[in-house]
């Protein structure tokens, strides 16, 4: 194959390294390198600290980023899952929301909360809260009418991508542990925590407690933020973990932000924790969490990924810049550290932009900054999707809407996401022979081609995510001069049974081989017996001219 296709020919990506970044500032993506940074390889060493202790990267951004219960339930989970892959277990998992997240597990816990009606409202200001964190002032008494219960499930028991469940995912082991983040206030009262073992993966209201005990209700040693942390969680010969922090006073709150499982024993992984919430854009980041550094510093992030671009089309690239710049401040800031890591990634390609848009600039602008910063890294991703994927305006079959992206797209986010930083650190891509493409490996081309879908060259996920066929490194070149592709099949005749007339008889035939690929019934010769032939069936139906 030819075109966007021949950049698949190496695994490695380009860096662009020390050129200046005001001729990138308003260049358009696809001129802008795959990575720009002064110098990258302060990512290596970030990702292989992860041997000897958690590797913590905070994701901003916005519904796409966000997790699990917008679209984020798909693509961060699953860049989580591939980190595992290349690093192995993590001993921790995210923080997990106050929230209902029982419908939609975020990959490794399902949670329930209940809060006793009136509830008391937190102290902490939400300027002061990280974008995706969810504060709630627990009450009590412990009677359970006002409690946050989580299930542990260390293989992904149920994960939204069925493929992933049954693996290690989590560092399962004998000291784990629930970590509680607290927010300090003027009249806190206490908590209580119990830990109990149930079967099912849904959380569990009226559990038995087999362990339990009591929490202090405000940070350690004065701090406005802070960790407190359970005793050792009972460990099951069957079933799943379950903590339930609950209030202990029921005239004394205590803020809480979220809590996590941990292995207590051992320290180690790759972790992405979503701080994102749907319909941000770069600069709500600052304007409505600029307060918020208390609380990311509490987190204990290694890096930070600025996922942004897809809400900001309405600004100019200048406009974008800035705020990116203010971004990356304030986590700098917050961390009280000028070279903290950070990770721009770039927004994938999007549709109906408002005109003279700057959104195709944003990848530009964002390997400008990275060139005016140390251990900053701009990802392009926008152009990798284009050229791994063929994503543009004529073509993509990854989108659900203008913006957000279906499942099996998410997780060919994910995928190139990852293998980007891990190629740009020279890690290599779990899975891919040496010199392999990831996207050779795990997003192959080929042509498409049926009666009613004209031939197209595309990624196989795409072509399986819209049930056609896919003919693996092949292309729509019409070598015998027919006016179709070579890999295009006339249609069979839809009079099945060759009765002259295509009647309840053929219909009857279709359905008797419906699913199948058998060709006595597949009128469209596309490898599968499905709705495109049944209208042609209906179509010609009657005598046959």
């Amino acid at each position: 194959m030819s075109g966007p296709v021949s950049i698949r020919a190496c695994c490695a990506v380009a860096l662009f390294i020390g050129a200046s970044s005001t001729s990138l500032a308003y260049d358009r993506y696809p001129q802008v390198p795959v990575v720009a940074s002064q110098d990258p390889s302060f990512l290596r060493e970030l990702l292989l600290g992860s041997s000897t202790g958690i590797v913590r990267i905070g994701v901003f951004g916005d519904s796409q980023e966000a997790s699990p219960e917008t679209w984020g339930r798909h693509y961060i989970m699953e860049a989580n899952a591939l980190l595992v892959e290349a690093f192995g277990p993590a001993s921790e998992t995210v923080v997990l929301q106050q929230n209902w997240w029982d419908t939609d597990p975020n990959w490794l816990a399902a949670s329930h909360n209940l809060v006793r009606q009136p509830g008391a409202q937190p102290q902490i200001p939400p300027v002061a809260v990280p974008p995706g964190m969810i504060v709630q002032a627990r009450l009590g008494p412990a009677d359970g009418v006002d409690a946050f219960h989580a299930v542990l499930m260390p293989n992904a028991e149920r994960c939204v991508v069925t493929e992933r469940i049954g693996s290690p995912w989590f560092l399962d082991g004998t000291d784990i542990v629930v970590d509680v983040l607290l927010s300090r206030r003027s009249n806190a009262g206490s908590l209580e925590w119990r830990g109990s073992i149930v079967e099912s993966t849904h959380p569990v209201h009226n559990a038995t407690a087999l362990v339990q005990g009591s929490l202090a209700g405000q940070p350690a040693n004065g701090a406005s933020v802070g960790w407190i942390t359970t005793g050792t969680l009972p460990q099951p010969t069957s079933g799943f973990r379950q903590v339930s922090i609950l209030g202990a006073d029921p005239a004394l709150p205590v803020d809480v932000l979220g809590a996590r499982f941990r292995n207590a024993a051992q320290s180690r992984g790759v972790l992405l924790q979503p701080l994102a919430v749907g319909g941000a854009a770069i600069g709500d980041f600052v304007s409505k969490h600029g307060a918020s550094g208390p609380v990311i510093a509490s987190l204990g992030l290694d890096a930070a990924i600025l996922h942004f671009g897809a809400n900001d089309s309405y600004i100019s690239a200048q406009e974008w810049g800035s705020r990116l710049q203010k971004a990356i401040d304030l986590i700098r800031w917050a961390h009280g550290n000028p070279q903290f890591p950070i990770l721009i990634v770039s927004d994938s390609h999007r549709l109906e932009l408002p005109p003279g848009s700057d959104y195709d600039r944003l990848p530009g602008v964002a390997a400008a900054v990275a060139q005016a910063n140390t251990r900053v890294i701009a990802f392009n991703m926008r152009r990798v999707h284009e050229q791994a994927f063929l994503w543009t305006d004529a073509q993509n079959l990854g989108l659900a809407d203008s913006v957000h992206h279906k499942p099996h797209a998410q997780r060919m986010l994910a995928r190139a996401t990852v293998s980007t930083m891990l190629e740009t650190a020279g890690i290599p891509v779990p899975g891919c022979a040496p010199g392999q493409s990831w996207v050779d490996r795990y997003h192959p081309l080929g042509g498409s081609c049926s009666v009613s879908w004209p031939c197209a060259v595309l990624v196989e996920a795409d072509a399986d995510s819209i049930g056609r066929p896919f003919f693996l490194g092949e292309d729509c070149s019409d070598a015998d001069g027919d006016g179709r592709a070579d890999i295009c099949n006339e249609a069979a005749s839809p009079d099945i049974n060759g009765d002259g007339t295509v009647d309840g008889s053929d219909l009857g035939i279709m359905f008797s081989y419906w699913g199948g690929s058998d060709p006595i019934a597949d009128i469209t010769r596309d490898g599968m017996i499905n709705g495109e032939d049944l209208g042609l069936i209906l179509i010609f139906w009657g005598p046959l001219p």
